[in-house]
This record gives C-alpha cells, structure tokens and sequence, in this order.
C-alpha cells in the first residue's frame, strides 16, 4: 500500500470522524480504510488515533502528524493540478453547499458563468438551510448567510442583505390603526421556522429610537420562498430578507411596513476550511462570488427605498 493512500486514509478518517463514512469517501471497504491506518501507525511506530466504544479521536502526536499529513497532500494536488493546468484550464472536483432559496434565486446564473469559463471543473452542488459540518461532509466551499459561529472555517464578506417587514397591501389596508412598528403585534404573521428569534422583530427608527416587536405567528416555515407567497395571499405579515422578497414588492405585490425604519440585516459569506494550501480551483471560485453581487447588491433596490445591510 502506498504511503499517499495511508495519508489519504488517515486525513479522511480524522475528517470525518469515522472509518464508515471515510470509506465511504474513498469508495472501499471499511476494512480496507482500518488496514491503511492500521500499518501507517506500525509504520511511524506509534499510535496516531485513539479509539473508544463510541467514537474515535486524536492524540497529540496525531494532530501534528494530521497539520503535516494535510499538507502533504495538499501540495500534491496542487502539483498535480499545476502541470494538469498548463495549458490554462483548471479541472478537478468543487463542492459547494448554499442556502435553498438564495442558490436557487442567486447563484444559478453565476454557476453557469463559472461552468463556462472553466468546463473541466466538475461542480458538486448541495442546496439547503440545513448548517452542513463542510469539513466531516467534504464540501470544499459554502454560503453563510448570518452570523459565523465556526472558528475552523476562513470566511469572505460577499455581501449583505437588508431585512423588510412586508405585507399584501389588501391586507394592511385591514389594519389603518398602525401608527408605529409596537402597533403590527395585531397583525397576524408569518414566520421563519429556522430563525431561533423568529418571534422578535428589531428596529431603529429615523430619530435612533430602537426596539423590538415580540410576534405570534399564525404559521412557521423553514422556506422563505413559501412565506413570501402566502404573504402576497394575504395571509400574514412576513419579516425576509431582502433577496427574497424584491421583486414581489417592486411589483406591487407586497408593501414595506414602516419604510423609514431600519429593520434587522446580514452579512453574507463565502467560507472554506482553514488549510495551509488552497486548491486553485477553490481559489478561483472564492474570488469569483466574492465579486459578483458588490456592495450594494441588486435585491437592495426597492422601489427607492434607500436600504442598508
């Protein structure tokens, strides 16, 4: 057995937690994966990983052997990569993980722009609201959307988003006593099902006075793009940010509630695993996104409304 496979082995077990799901990653046996691991440590003559009934960990010789091992293979791709790219086109495969309604609505055009430009990369795309773990999971690049709480990842500001509280106007038109941000408490709402402060609502008003609106949502959903649409039928007031919901309300099809106060916003990132040697196609792509939306994206401009992130 080579000794790169027996590195490969080892990086992936420590990855991924699990000798299951590295081999799985390698496409072999779960005893072939032990084996690999099991002669490199014979080989070094000591014991890299530490294993209980219910889960595997490192030692501290096994972290710095980890630091070098991912390294290792790191130049190796690298390498490989620059001769495969000599004559300009980068290859090989990209994993990106992307929030549903945001991929679908933002990132399609851009995919295929990048898919032109360079045809010999294979790109692996997974849409979803679930938090994925990028490094257990073997994604190589993801879009955050909100506040980062991962310190093993490197994160690039891609953007922001304004977030609008918005309503059918036949609906606000059923509610002439709101006077103030307090008064949409009566109105019934609609919320976002994965927020955990999907019930309070923030605002700064045009004179700095701030504060916050504590809703009862007639219905929770964990998709904007279902919010959105039963807030044009009318069946609630819907609090999204602003990529959500732009064209609905440049089309008339939903109002800003309190247009001169400022509602809650985010940032958006691109983010990646630390490492010592980023793959160039990863590279490629992380400062191809980090320059496609700007400063003041599209979705901010509504009907205008003078919004900030």
């Amino acid at each position: 057995m080579s000794q790169i496979e027996e590195l490969r082995a080892f990086v992936l077990i420590v990855e991924t937690g699990s000798l299951t799901q590295a081999a799985d990653r390698m496409g072999i046996a779960v005893s072939a994966v032990s084996r690999r691991l099991r002669d490199l440590e014979l080989r070094l003559g000591a014991a890299l990983i530490q294993r209980s009934t219910r889960r595997l960990f490192l030692n501290e010789t096994g972290q710095q052997f980890y630091e070098r091992a991912k390294s290792i293979l790191l130049s190796l791709e690298d390498a490989e990569q620059e001769v495969q790219n000599a004559g300009g086109a980068l290859s090989g495969v990209l994993r990106v993980s992307a929030p549903l309604s945001f991929g679908i609505a933002h990132m399609s055009t851009a995919m295929a722009q990048f898919m032109h430009t360079h045809p010999e990369i294979h790109i692996e795309m997974d849409l979803s609201d679930k938090r994925v773990d990028m490094i257990a999971e073997g994604f190589d690049v993801a879009i955050r959307i909100g506040n980062l709480t991962d310190s093993s990842l490197i994160a690039k500001k891609i953007s922001s988003v304004s977030v609008v509280p918005t309503a059918a106007p036949g609906l606000i038109a059923q509610w002439p006593q709101l006077e103030h941000p307090d008064d949409l408490v009566k109105m019934p709402a609609l919320a976002y099902g994965n927020d955990r402060s999907q019930h309070d609502w923030y605002y700064t008003g045009p004179d700095g006075e701030s504060g916050s609106l504590n809703i009862t949502p007639r219905m929770s959903a964990n998709n904007g793009d279902v919010l959105r649409d039963l807030a044009i039928a009318g069946l609630g007031m819907v609090s999204l940010p602003t990529f959500l919901h732009y064209e609905a309300i440049n089309k008339g099809l939903l109002k800003p509630l309190f247009p001169a106060y400022q509602w809650s916003g985010f940032d958006i990132f691109i983010v990646y695993p630390k490492t010592t040697i980023l793959p160039k196609r990863t590279r490629v792509f992380v400062d191809f996104i980090a320059g496609l939306y700007g400063k003041t994206p599209y979705w901010e401009d509504i009907n205008g409304l003078a919004l900030t992130g």
